[in-house]
C-alpha cells in the first residue's frame, strides 16, 4: 500500500513540471502557477479524467491555447470546479493546507458540541440545530450541553440553509447559541443563551467503549467517530479488552463517522475479523494512466475474538471508510446494519500538494492543496455499487425528541441492536421526527471529513 502511495504522490508532484514532448506550459511570468498545478494534477490522476471533455490529454494544440484557457478563469477554485466530473460530489480543494491537516489528523478548533442541522418541515431554508454528542473535558461540557439539546439561534441570527457555514465559521473565537424545547409539534425559544469558547484540541475519535451482559452474551460495544491512523491504539486497547472479557457480540457504532484513512479501516477490519486475515479485504482502481498502481488490501492480522457477525449502527452521516469496513467485511462475516442508509461515497482521495522538487518541498509561493477523487473502491466480490447508499438490514431513525444517551442500552439505535441480538430480527421504524422535520445534512461531511487517505 505505500508503495503505490508513494509512487502516486511522486507523479502529482509535479515533476510534470520537468521537460516531455507532450508537456504543455505556462511561464513563470503569466502568474498562473496555482492554476498549472491545479490542471496537471488533475489530467494525471483525476479518477473521470477521461470523462472530462477539459482534460482531455490532446485538448490543447499548444502553449498559448493552454495559457489562455488558464487565463479565462477568475481563480484557481472556478476552474477546479470546472474541471469536476458530474456525479464528483466530494473532491476538494484548499487554499489553506496547514488548516486543513490539522482537521485531517483530527485536531479541531472547537468548542466540543458536535452538532446537526434539521430542515423545519414548513420552511423552505429555516433549520434548527441538535447536539450529537458532546466530546468531553470541553466548554460545551463544563457548561452543561448535552446530546439531545436543541438550538435555533447562532449569535442571535436565526439559522439557515445559506448562513449556518458563517455562523459557525472555525475562526471563531466564540459563539452563543440559544437552545430551545419541543412542545407538541413546534419548537419553541427556551429563554437560554450559551455562549461558547472554541480552542484546538484533538479529538478523540473511539467516542466510547464498553461490553455489557445481555440475555445472557456478554456484548462488545464501540463507539468511533473517525479512522485516525495516529489513532490506533486506542482501538487496538478496546478490542484487548473485548477478548479479556470474551465477549460474544460485537456492536459497532459508525454513525457519525463520516470516514478517515483507508488503512486504519483496514485495521479496523482486522480486528473484528482476525480469523479471515489473508483475505481480500478490498481493491483500489485508479484510472487508466495509473491502473498500474491498483492494488488489492488484505484482512491483516494476528488477533481474533472467535465473532460469527458484527452489527453496525449507521445514519446518513456514516461514510467512505466507514462504508468500506462494512462493504469489505460483508463477503467475509455476517454483517448487520442497523438505523439508516449510509452516505453513499465509494471513491476516495489523496492530499497532493504542489511539491517543487524531488525532497517533497511545497511550493513557498501558495498553500493551496488538492483532494480530488483518485480511485473507486470495491470489495472482494467486485461490489462498488452504493453511490446512494448501503441499505440497512433493519431501518430506525433517530429521534430528535428522544435521543437517548450514548452507549446505554435504552438509546433507541443501540437497543434495537439488542433486541436483533435477541432474537427479534425482523421489523424496524422509520425516523421519528413528530411530524417537525427531516434530516438535512452532518456538518462534519459539509467540511470534507469524509475521505480516504491511503498510506
Amino acid at each position: 500500500m505505500k508503495k503505490s502511495y508513494l509512487f502516486i504522490l511522486f507523479l502529482f508532484i509535479l515533476g510534470c513540471k520537468e521537460d516531455a514532448d507532450d508537456t504543455v506550459f505556462v511561464t513563470p511570468e503569466e502568474n498562473l502557477e496555482v492554476e498549472d498545478f491545479v490542471y496537471k494534477v488533475m489530467n494525471l490522476g483525476y479518477y473521470w479524467q477521461k470523462d472530462v471533455p477539459e482534460l482531455a490529454d490532446d485538448k490543447f494544440s499548444n502553449d498559448k491555447e493552454y495559457t489562455d484557457f488558464l487565463q479565462s478563469f477568475s481563480g484557481p477554485e472556478v476552474l477546479f470546479a470546472k474541471l469536476l466530473f458530474g456525479e464528483d460530489r466530494f473532491s476538494v480543494i484548499s487554499d489553506d493546507y496547514i488548516s486543513f491537516e490539522k482537521q485531517l489528523n483530527s485536531v479541531i478548533k472547537t468548542n466540543g458540541m458536535k452538532y446537526g442541522l434539521v430542515r423545519y418541515s414548513n420552511s423552505d431554508n429555516g433549520v434548527f440545530g441538535y447536539v450529537r454528542y458532546v466530546l468531553p473535558d470541553t466548554d460545551a461540557a463544563q457548561k452543561g450541553i448535552e446530546r439531545g439539546d436543541l438550538f435555533t439561534h447562532v449569535d442571535g441570527v436565526a439559522l439557515t440553509i445559506d448562513n449556518y457555514s458563517d455562523l459557525f465559521a472555525t475562526d471563531k473565537a466564540t459563539y452563543s447559541i440559544e437552545l430551545a424545547t419541543i412542545s407538541g409539534n413546534q419548537i419553541q425559544p427556551s429563554g437560554t443563551t450559551i455562549d461558547l469558547v472554541n480552542t484546538e484540541q484533538t479529538e478523540k475519535e473511539l467516542y466510547l467503549s464498553s461490553v455489557i451482559s445481555h440475555d445472557g452474551k456478554k456484548v462488545g460495544y464501540l463507539m468511533y467517530n473517525g479512522f485516525n491512523a495516529d489513532q490506533e491504539g486506542d482501538l487496538t486497547a478496546a478490542f484487548d479488552d473485548f477478548a479479556t472479557q470474551q465477549i460474544d457480540e460485537l456492536v459497532v457504532d459508525l454513525r457519525y463517522n463520516s470516514g478517515g484513512r483507508v488503512s486504519t479501516s483496514q485495521k479496523l477490519a482486522g480486528l473484528i475479523a482476525g480469523e479471515h486475515s489473508g483475505k481480500v479485504y478490498g481493491t483500489l482502481e485508479y484510472n487508466d494512466k495509473l491502473s498500474e498502481n491498483n492494488v488489492t488490501l488484505n484482512i491483516e492480522s494476528n488477533f481474533t475474538l472467535g465473532l460469527s457477525r458484527v452489527l453496525f449502527l449507521t445514519t446518513r452521516s456514516s461514510a467512505s471508510a466507514s462504508e468500506m469496513l462494512i462493504n469489505g467485511l460483508a463477503p467475509h462475516i455476517t454483517t448487520v446494519q442497523i438505523g439508516g442508509t449510509t452516505y453513499g461515497k465509494n471513491v476516495g482521495s489523496i492530499p497532493i500538494y504542489d511539491y517543487i522538487d524531488d525532497n517533497k518541498t511545497k511550493n513557498p509561493n501558495h498553500t493551496y492543496m488538492l483532494l480530488p477523487i483518485v480511485f473507486k473502491y470495491f470489495n472482494s466480490l467486485g461490489l462498488s455499487d452504493y453511490a446512494n447508499g448501503l441499505t440497512p438490514d433493519v431501518s430506525i431513525g433517530e429521534d430528535i425528541a428522544n435521543l437517548g444517551v450514548l452507549g446505554d442500552v435504552t438509546e433507541p439505535l443501540f437497543k434495537r441492536a439488542l433486541d436483533y441480538i435477541s432474537g427479534q430480527t425482523s421489523g424496524g421504524e422509520g425516523p421519528k421526527t413528530n411530524n417537525l422535520s427531516t434530516t438535512l445534512f452532518e456538518i462534519q461531511l459539509e467540511k470534507g471529513k469524509a475521505i480516504y487517505i491511503p498510506e
